[in-house]
């Protein structure tokens, strides 16, 4: 009975804390698409592959039945849904789709064409690897789109991507970029959780419609798009760009703040956990292992965690600012699930350049979990363990 009223009384003490909310379970694709009807999207691109197929299903069957108002088009290709999407955000409209893996890949050119017409839109991925030809998890593909120049940010759990679509469209829109939220395939894609959902007044009280800047395309008004832009000229373009870039690290933290204030969760662009004066060893994670290294870090007070939410552009000033309490000797462990191609890791060869001329902490890096193999507590502690008693550059676990 004491067992019944504790679980109802936390069960209160929650609701009361998202009030407008209701609880539901949900896959992680689900989430994503229930955040785009959220925002009310007006156009939506979509071609399946998995594992992102049930997102731009679950949009299509909510168009179907009239819960979302909005343009639902099957395209031929992922290459086509990308070109759509950027016709579409030419035009004004608030445009939302989903892909994963090769189907990025496919889409590359169109993303540097998107970013680079400063078309704010916010895409989901579904983090899956390219060839050997694989459907589970792994970070590669979003990861080797840095230098497309989209802003991306890697959810958690289900609530998290929920969460940062919403602020994803401010970002967006405030700053004229495309966003990327990634979600790994199937620890968080197929994987049910609770879930609080606002009220659709709630966050159309956070997330205004969109606002028409008068470059789009206008049949009345007719305009050229993308044409020869001049040497002399060019560069402007680019300096703009990179002006509105600097921007996303404030920004981030600017809306996760006021998304705390008005839903009652808080994010930021890094976290910090367990990171103090006993800190010896610093876990840096992204997306689902963060939650795994959260549970084994409880065991090892001298180990933190710092969890990136924004990878890029890369939150140089919020990272820093979570560690500036450690000594130089505290080694930073960069947990890959990637590979670039080169000798070290997306993170790391992120970290190192915060770095550099700042701290001069080692930085090891660990490449585990490539392809969705599973990463569960005991490889953590494998991690802390090599790390602690014998420190490698380059690490390659579980292997086997």
């Amino acid at each position: 009975m004491n067992n019944i009223k504790e679980i109802t009384k936390e069960v209160k003490e929650t609701a009361d804390r998202f009030p407008r909310h209701e609880e539901r379970i949900l896959k992680g694709n689900y989430a994503a698409s229930e955040a785009a009807k959220l925002c009310r999207v007006g156009f939506i691109p979509a071609y399946p592959i998995t594992p992102q197929t049930t997102i731009v299903e679950d949009l299509s069957d909510k168009v179907g039945k009239g819960e979302l108002d909005a343009e639902y088009v099957n395209m031929d290709s992922e290459h086509s849904v990308f070109a759509a999407a950027m016709g579409a955000a030419l035009t004004g409209e608030r445009v939302f789709t989903a892909t994963a893996g090769q189907g990025l890949f496919y889409a590359h050119e169109v993303l540097h064409a998107i970013a680079h017409y400063r078309l704010p839109m916010v895409v989901c991925n579904v983090g899956r690897p390219s060839i050997p030809w694989n459907i589970w998890s792994d970070q590669t593909d979003s990861l080797a789109q840095r230098d497309t120049g989209w802003v991306q940010f890697y959810g958690e759990s289900s609530q998290e991507v929920l969460d940062s679509v919403i602020q994803a469209y401010i970002i967006a829109e405030r700053l004229e970029l495309p966003v990327f939220v990634v979600l790994d395939a199937f620890y968080q894609s197929h994987t049910s959780e609770n879930v609080w959902v606002p009220e659709q007044s709630l966050v159309d009280e956070f997330l205004p419609p969109k606002d028409r800047r008068n470059y789009e395309i206008d049949v009345e008004h007719p305009k050229a798009v993308g044409g020869l832009v001049q040497p002399e000229h060019y560069g402007k373009f680019n300096f703009k760009y990179w002006e509105a870039l600097q921007k996303v690290e404030d920004l981030t933290n600017e809306i996760g703040k006021e998304f705390g204030e008005h839903f009652g969760r808080e994010y930021q662009a890094v976290e910090a956990v367990n990171i103090g004066p006993e800190t010896k060893t610093v876990l840096v994670t992204i997306s689902s292992i963060t939650t795994t290294a959260r549970g084994v870090i409880r065991n090892h007070s001298d180990v933190g965690l710092l969890k990136l939410r924004l990878f890029h552009p890369f939150p140089k000033k919020s990272v820093l600012k979570a560690v500036e309490s450690l000594s130089d000797d505290v080694a930073f462990v960069a947990v890959e699930r990637n590979f670039m191609g080169d000798k070290s890791g997306a993170i790391k060869q992120e970290l190192e350049r915060a770095f550099y001329g700042e701290r001069t902490n080692p930085i090891y890096d660990v490449y585990t979990g490539h392809g969705g193999k599973d990463v569960p507590p005991r490889t953590i502690e494998k991690i802390i363990y090599r790390i602690k008693n014998n420190p490698k550059e380059f690490t390659w676990i579980d292997i086997e």
